[in-house]
């Protein structure tokens, strides 16, 4: 089954035909995600594929879709009283 990008898919291949100096390094396209508009700002990441990395394969997103992490407790305020039962 051959790949198909999806909204918010990024693929970039080495340019294997450089013009001129000027000419870009590497070239590719964008499904722009669903909801976005003019003028967003979107997030990217990219991670090297193909033969000795010559893709670049990424994704964009809205920066608040962010994966979270496990939640983390906060550290205990400085002089903060502790009401535990602790029997010692």
């Amino acid at each position: 089954m051959a790949y198909q990008q999806k909204p918010g898919d990024i693929s970039v291949f080495k340019e294997q035909e450089k013009k001129s100096d000027r000419s870009p390094d590497w070239r590719g396209n964008m499904i722009v995600p669903e909801g976005a508009k003019p003028g967003d700002k979107l997030e990217v990441a990219f991670w090297a594929k193909g033969d000795n990395g010559t893709m670049l394969a990424g994704s964009v997103k809205f920066p608040q879709q962010r994966e979270a992490g496990p939640a983390r407790e906060a550290p205990p305020q400085r002089g903060a009283s502790f009401d535990d039962d602790i029997p010692f």
